[in-house]
């Protein structure tokens, strides 16, 4: 039934005049098609996108929404499954392809200024890439190349709201980075200046109001919201209603299920949880089965907050075992070093002295990672203590 209705859309999409004109070059030619495209990206359902993609560019062959929602589409699918090697080079060498589709414009093209923001978009995206694999200096070069059209397009007589989830986000890290990173700080002489409170009124702005950035933007706030800002109630209402509205989406699921750790709902973290590891079971796509090391310790560590510690070991075994993809295995790492030093806190709690011992001696042979090695020597030396006195 569900494809029956797609054809006969896709019929009705085709028969559409497509001679009429836009109000605004800023505006796309059957604007709702192009929103039904969206949601079938985030909820997976590229078979239904791409028919229905493949019929807008024959309708519009001149827009360039339809290149760059392609590039949405790749986007996805690479961050349900973002700790895979496969997919590196593979996003920036289809950004590049659409820079160059879209590079054809001429200055005297009405559609040229569209063009040109969607290749600043693209090189915007870019630097998410590069941020998502903390490729600090690469992210801010790509981020400089976008922001000086991103900031045109905001002053234009009818500012395009999606511009602002480009601005948003480069003024947020724009104004923490140097911080984080001072290696970095002589870079940002030379760009304009960030504006954290600005930045995120930008995302929220977009994430509320925009066309093609309004999931993405949402996603990307709830995420400094949660990581950044520790704003975990904001962070939660937003990703609540994400999830609600694709509820097939493994990013989504996990992200939800994170944010209401933090805010102490275990029940809805855990019954997400579930519903991600019962996908995974089943073999669903875009759910693979090396992102269960994440899952695991997600697990072990919303039982370990509730003091249910012999659950929460059990779920830490899980997540520490190796992958059979060492580039995967190498990337997901930090999860291996969270889940040893917090079983070896609930070996602590279970007062099995020497196998705490044993597994915090085991996260000093593993890479330091959020002060884990710091973390190990200070309960170490307190179990040293405790043994000493009970021997004497």
């Amino acid at each position: 039934m569900k494809k029956t209705i797609l054809f006969l859309y896709l019929i009705l999409l085709a028969a559409h005049d497509g001679n009429s004109r836009p109000m605004s070059v800023w505006e796309p030619p059957q604007k709702d098609s192009l929103l039904v495209m969206l949601d079938h990206i985030y909820n997976l359902e590229f078979d239904d996108f791409y028919a229905m993609q493949a019929v807008y560019k024959q309708r519009f062959p001149r827009r360039p929404e339809a290149e760059f929602i392609k590039t949405l589409a790749l986007w996805m699918q690479i961050l349900t499954d973002i700790y895979n090697p496969k997919y590196d080079g593979v996003f920036a060498d289809k950004l590049d392809t659409l820079i160059e589709r879209m590079d054809v414009y001429d200055e005297d093209d009405p559609l040229y200024p569209v063009a040109r923001f969607y290749i600043d978009a693209a090189t915007g995206f870019k630097a998410i890439m590069h941020v998502s694999r903390q490729q600090w200096f690469s992210a801010a070069l790509e981020g400089r190349k976008a922001i000086g059209s991103v900031e045109k397009a905001l002053v234009m007589p009818r500012p395009y709201i999606d511009a602002r989830f480009g601005t948003g986000l480069y003024l947020y890290f724009a104004d923490i980075i140097p911080g984080l990173y001072p290696i970095l700080k002589p870079l940002f002489l030379f760009y304009p200046n960030g504006d954290k409170k600005r930045g995120l009124a930008d995302l929220k702005n977009a994430s509320e109001n925009g066309i093609f950035s309004k999931v993405v933007s949402g996603f990307m706030y709830a995420q400094i919201l949660l990581t950044r800002e520790k704003r975990y109630k904001d962070a939660y209402v937003v990703m609540k209603d994400l999830y609600a509205r694709y509820p097939q989406n493994p990013v989504f699921i996990g992200l939800l299920a994170r944010i209401a750790t933090r805010r102490g709902l275990y029940r809805e973290a855990l019954r997400l949880l579930d519903i991600y590891s019962a996908r995974v079971a089943a073999h669903r796509p875009y759910y693979p089965e090396h992102n269960m090391r994440v899952i695991n310790f997600r697990y072990g560590n919303i039982y370990s907050r509730q003091n249910k510690c012999r659950q929460a070991l059990n779920y830490f075994e899980k997540a520490m075992q190796p992958l059979e993809n060492k580039t995967i295995d190498e990337r997901l790492e930090r999860y291996t070093i969270f889940s040893a030093l917090r079983s070896a806190y609930c070996l602590e709690r279970l007062k099995r002295w020497d196998a705490a011992k044993k597994r915090f001696e085991m996260v000093l042979d593993l890479k330091d990672f959020s002060k884990s090695h710091y973390l190990a020597e200070k309960h170490l030396k307190r179990i040293n203590t405790r043994l000493k006195k009970t021997t004497r």
